[in-house]
Order: C-alpha cells, then sequence, then structure tokens
C-alpha cells in the first residue's frame, strides 16, 4: 500500500481554499479530509483529491481543497487510497491546520532565508567560531519548537522563504549532482519532525537563490563562460531546477494556475515520462532566455485578514538575468515587465519578497556599484579583469551591482508609494535575505504620502559564518565602509549620488538615501511581521539552546514600522 514520503507541505491558503502538497512512495489517490469538513466534500465533483504524478521514479500530487469557511481553523489528515497517513501515529505531534483568511486578528508573517539541512546534534549546533562542521541552532526548529509548546492552534498566517532552502553545492560525497541527489537534499530539509509539522500547518511562499543550483549562479557573463564548459553543469542545473518546480514551485501557484498550468497537466498524462517533460520545459527556458515561456519562477499571493490586506510579490533574480557587460539586469526585460506589473497599491501593505537585498549598507552598496562601472570598461580590458574578480571574491552580485535594474525598482517603488498606481499603501516592505546576517533600512527623503518604504533582511536561518567573515561584514557596514565605497566609485568616474544607473544618468532613488538604523545581527535567525489595518512591526529573533539543551529563540530587535 502506498505510504507519505514527505509532507504534507500546506502552500496556498484563502478565504475558501487551499493547496497541500505531498510526495509518496507510490501511484495513489490522495485525499485531504478537512474537520470541519468543506464544502467541497458534498460536491459534484467529489472530496479534495487528485492523483499522483511520477518524475525520476518518485511520486507527487498537489491537492486543492475548496469549500472552505472563511475565518475559520480546519483540522486535516491526508489519506492514500482512503488510508490515513497523516497525522503519523504516535509521532506525538498536534494535528495539522489550514487557517483560512478573514478572521478578525492580525496578519503575521514570518521570513527568513539559507537553511543548511544538518543534523541537529553537536558539534552541527556548534557555531562556525566554535567548530568547522557547525552551524548553529536551526531557527526553523526553533520556531516550531515554540509553536507545539506554547501555540500550536496559533501559527503565523503565512511564511515566506527567501532563497537557499537546499545547498545543491555542499556534499562533498557527491561532486557530481544530478536529479537524485537534489531529491534527496529537499528530504533531509523538509523531514525533520518539528520542520515536517510546521511546513504542514504554515502556509508558504518559496523563491530560490544561486545555492538551491550553485554558489553565484549567474553572477556574471564571464562565470557562466566558465561554468558551461564543466562537463557536470549540464545535469546539475537541469537536476537542480527541475527538483525546484517539483518541491518548491509547484506549491506557489494559485490554484486557478493549478488547473490550467500546461506542464502539470501534461504530467497527470497517463503513461508519461515527468522528468523528460519537465527536461523539455527547463532546456526550453535555457535556450529562450528572453522568451516568457514556462517557467516563470516569480509569483505573487494576497495575504488577507480581518481589516487588513497585503500583497506578496515574489521575484526571481536568480535565473532570467541579463549579463553583457554594460547592460546588465537582475531580471531580464520579459520577467521585470511581469513583476513590474504585480507592484501597485490599493492594498494595506505591498511586500516584495526578493532573495537578493535592494537596499544594501553604503559601503556594500558603493562598493557593487563599482563593480558595476569597471565591469562595463571604465577603466578598460585590465580594470574589467580586476572587476571580474572582485565580484567573485566579493559576491557583488545584489540589485546595486545592476545599476539599471536597482533604479528600475525605485522607479516601481516610488510609483507604488505617491499613488501613481493606485491608492498608496502604508508601508512597501521588502524582504529578503542572502548576506547572512539582519537588518532594517528605511528609505528616507524619497517617496511622501505617509508610506514607508523599508528593507528588512533576516538571514541566516541555519548557516554559520566564520569570524573573519563576520568581521569584514561589520566594517563593510560602518562609516568607514561607506566612506571606501564612495572613494572607489568616485575612482572610475561615477557621480555622487546613489541614483546613477550603470550609464550614469540619475534615476527615481537619486534624491532619496538611506542607513542601517537596526544591525547588522549576526547567527541564526528569523523575523515576523505583524501587519494589523495600516500598521507594521518587525520582529527579529535569534536561535540558541536553552537550559536544557533544547532549541529556543530569543528577541534581538522589535520595532514598529508604520
Amino acid at each position: 500500500m502506498p505510504d507519505l514520503v514527505l509532507g504534507p507541505v500546506l502552500r496556498f491558503v484563502d478565504r475558501s481554499r487551499a493547496t497541500v502538497w505531498v510526495e509518496t512512495d507510490g501511484p495513489a489517490t490522495v485525499e485531504v479530509r478537512t474537520d470541519p469538513p468543506s464544502s467541497s466534500a458534498g460536491a459534484t465533483d467529489g472530496p479534495a483529491r487528485a492523483t499522483t504524478f511520477a518524475v525520476a521514479g518518485r511520486h507527487f500530487a498537489v491537492v486543492t481543497v475548496t469549500g472552505l469557511a472563511a475565518g475559520t481553523d480546519h483540522t486535516y489528515e491526508v489519506l492514500l487510497d482512503d488510508v490515513r497517513r497523516w497525522p503519523l501515529d504516535g509521532a506525538g505531534l498536534p494535528p495539522s491546520l489550514i487557517r483560512t483568511a478573514g478572521a478578525d486578528r492580525p496578519l503575521r508573517v514570518v521570513f527568513g532565508s539559507c537553511r543548511v539541512a544538518v543534523p541537529h546534534h553537536p558539534p552541527h549546533t556548534l557555531e562556525r567560531t566554535e567548530h568547522p562542521e557547525g552551524h548553529g541552532v536551526d531557527a526553523l526548529v526553533a520556531y516550531g519548537r515554540r509553536l507545539l509548546e506554547e501555540g500550536p492552534s496559533d501559527p503565523p498566517d503565512h511564511a515566506v522563504f527567501l532563497g537557499d532552502q537546499v545547498y545543491g553545492d555542499l556534499d562533498p560525497d557527491e561532486p557530481e549532482p544530478d536529479l537524485e541527489r537534489y531529491m534527496a537534499l529537499y528530504h533531509r530539509s523538509w523531514s525533520e519532525p518539528t520542520v515536517r509539522w510546521v511546513l504542514s500547518t504554515v502556509p508558504s511562499a518559496m523563491v530560490f537563490d544561486d545555492h538551491d543550483i550553485v554558489d553565484d549562479w549567474n553572477l556574471s557573463a564571464a562565470w557562466l563562460d566558465d561554468i558551461v564548459d564543466q562537463p557536470w553543469w549540464d545535469a546539475h542545473v537541469i537536476g537542480g531546477l527541475t527538483a525546484y518546480w517539483l518541491y518548491q514551485h509547484l506549491g506557489n501557484l494559485h490554484p486557478d494556475e493549478l488547473a490550467t498550468d500546461p506542464v502539470l497537466a501534461a504530467l497527470r498524462e497517463p503513461g508519461t515520462d515527468g522528468e523528460a517533460v519537465l527536461r523539455a520545459m527547463i532546456d526550453r527556458a535555457r535556450l529562450e532566455r528572453a522568451h516568457p515561456s514556462p517557467p516563470r519562477w516569480s509569483s505573487t499571493r494576497d495575504l488577507l485578514a480581518a481589516g487588513t490586506n497585503a500583497r506578496l510579490v515574489m521575484a526571481d533574480t536568480r535565473s532570467h538575468r541579463r549579463l553583457e557587460e554594460g547592460d546588465r539586469a537582475i531580471i531580464d526585460d520579459a520577467g521585470w515587465a511581469w513583476v513590474d506589473d504585480r507592484l501597485t497599491g490599493d492594498v494595506d501593505h505591498l511586500l516584495i519578497g526578493a532573495s537578493l537585498p535592494w537596499l544594501l549598507p553604503e559601503g556594500v552598496h558603493e562598493a557593487e556599484r563599482w563593480s558595476d562601472r569597471v565591469g562595463a570598461g571604465r577603466w578598460g580590458g585590465v580594470g574589467r579583469r580586476i572587476g571580474e574578480r572582485a565580484r567573485r571574491a566579493g559576491d557583488l552580485e545584489h540589485w546595486a551591482a545592476f545599476g539599471r535594474s536597482f533604479e528600475r525598482l525605485a522607479e516601481s517603488v516610488a510609483g507604488v508609494a505617491t499613488g501613481r498606481r493606485g491608492h498608496p499603501p502604508a508601508s512597501v516592505l521588502v524582504l529578503s535575505g542572502d548576506v547572512h546576517f539582519s537588518y532594517v533600512v528605511p528609505l528616507e527623503g524619497g517617496p511622501g504620502n505617509g508610506c514607508r518604504v523599508v528593507q528588512l533582511v533576516s538571514s541566516p536561518i541555519r548557516n554559520g559564518v566564520p569570524a573573519n567573515l563576520r568581521r569584514t561584514l561589520r566594517v563593510a557596514s560602518s562609516r568607514l565602509g561607506a566612506l571606501a565605497g564612495r572613494l572607489a566609485l568616485a575612482a572610475v568616474g561615477a557621480g555622487g549620488g546613489r541614483g546613477d544607473d550603470a550609464g550614469g544618468s540619475p534615476g527615481a532613488a537619486g534624491g532619496a538615501g538611506w542607513q542601517v538604523t537596526g544591525g547588522p545581527w549576526f547567527g541564526n535567525g528569523i523575523a515576523t511581521l505583524t501587519l494589523q489595518g495600516r500598521r507594521a512591526r518587525v520582529h527579529f529573533e535569534r536561535s540558541r539552546l536553552d537550559h536544557r539543551g533544547l532549541p529556543d529563540l530569543v528577541t534581538i530587535h522589535e520595532e514598529r514600522l508604520c
């Protein structure tokens, strides 16, 4: 009889619908049965069910549950061929929960990035400063333990995972990764019992960053030229993107998109070779980088509570870059058009999820602008080689290293905040990760109408940072780092304002400034946004072991944003 291998993972919830993702060990009919039952259980199309599809010998399904009552808590079970397989017998975990939107409570969104899945015992729970294999205490495990102990019936409304869910380049035993190895990485990351329960109860949106494929993925044209010559690259990138589509992207889709998605429809055809279907999709996208064909990895969804509505736009800043020097873009024109069309007002809060921070500490920002200009030829061929080495050594690949993309986002945010794109929200909050430290940066002197524009970075959930890198990041985030960055930028003839794009013309951010007002904070952690009406608060926590030696969280910063 079929059994549950991984999941259930609750991915989407609105006022009346939910989607649940599972992996099974064989073909099965998957049913999600809620209590109280959804009205779909008595509808003509029957219960909430889906038939699994196969990829590389694994079996997957995503089930859409409809007819749920708004503002209501529903516990749920998962049945395979009419046999209950979730909750797990004897696991000691409370029932998984679907909490529909519309209840009279604040809207809570937990977010973070960068989670290495290694065992949760010494030496792995030590810091990197204490042991070379240490990655510290897993903040997601600590968060789940607190939910289980203090409030399993009151989970957050949403989780946003901002990249590096798995590390496809950190397993020394498998030098040539393929699809099977990536699948094993997701199993390692999501099967820890507390994490598995959290993922079954808290709806989640996800987007990849570089380590979901390989470190520095699409850093530059020169980087890409070097890596495509490697004999292992095709298997690596195709395997990583296939696994990403299955484990992360599929659940990002809205129920209406699931119902019409041509790739999912092809996978569900009897006798289909699912691996070949996904490989063909990924090959096509790689060959037609400027074509808005599948896969489009960016996604969006509305987050709702009584008296509060927010829109979350998750932007892919990795796979559809334009890398030609002098004309670089962190999101190409087709991808940007899709994202930009969804950056509008008429909501209380606009949340932009991007794995890479838009607003960096000033010294890092200026260094990235310097690398962009040098790469574009400001110092000739020798300068380009110097700039490329600096990019790779310093991971200089954020929005500021793609000058026009930085300005495009600034222009769109200004349009939202000033009411040119609908009634302005109370806040535009850019949620990011990647950099392995957390911080708060409000935009100052920019858009008006009372709209706060704030960059919030929460990183890592679990990934140790060596002491020497911490020192470097602290210096780069300091006034000394800002001065060094300005001097480097002046040396390539850039203008004095931070609004210049790669060509030197001022953009929408030219009159605005920013500085770090909270942080930088190092160590594993997680952050929570609380939205109520047009008010917003953020709460940063760091993980640790408590007096019993168990994962725990401690507050490091909390502030009202608007």
